[in-house]
């Protein structure tokens, strides 16, 4: 919440900000587990600062969940997954959002498919970040 709220808050380029909330939300399902990540999600959805919280809420713990599952019956849990697993999560977590301002508001398409591109692609470095702090958790 900290790296989302005071360097993306601010960075902006062609109107778009980065958002590395699914790439933490991912980071717990994997190295936690599924349910905690699932709780990790619903917790980070109730307490962001947006205006779709309440759709985040149940975007957050989709993901922190099927991360957590699939990490622990499927896929291993190196970086290349993670990196992985997180874009899709942003992208999941866009296109929840476009989809919301289509259905709401009466969004462009292509507008809305290249803001949610342009928002993945400036997420993708800050998304390391958050791959060694839960990796190394010890429970």
């Amino acid at each position: 919440m900290l790296l989302q709220g005071l360097l993306f808050s601010r960075l902006s380029i062609f109107g778009v900000k980065g958002f590395v909330l699914p790439a933490a939300v991912v980071a717990a399902g994997m190295y936690l587990g599924g349910v905690r990540g699932a709780v990790f999600g619903i917790c980070l959805g109730l307490v962001s600062y947006t205006e779709s919280s309440f759709m985040y809420t149940i975007v957050f713990a989709l993901i922190g969940f099927g991360a957590g599952f699939a990490s622990e019956f499927y896929i291993n849990k190196s970086f290349l997954v993670f990196m992985v697993m997180s874009v899709i999560a942003v992208l999941l977590s866009g296109l929840a959002q476009y989809l919301a301002a289509v259905i709401f508001g009466g969004a462009e398409l292509v507008q809305g498919i290249v803001t949610v591109l342009l928002q993945t692609a400036l997420s993708i470095p800050p998304m390391a970040l958050l791959y060694l702090p839960f990796r190394n958790h010890k429970d």
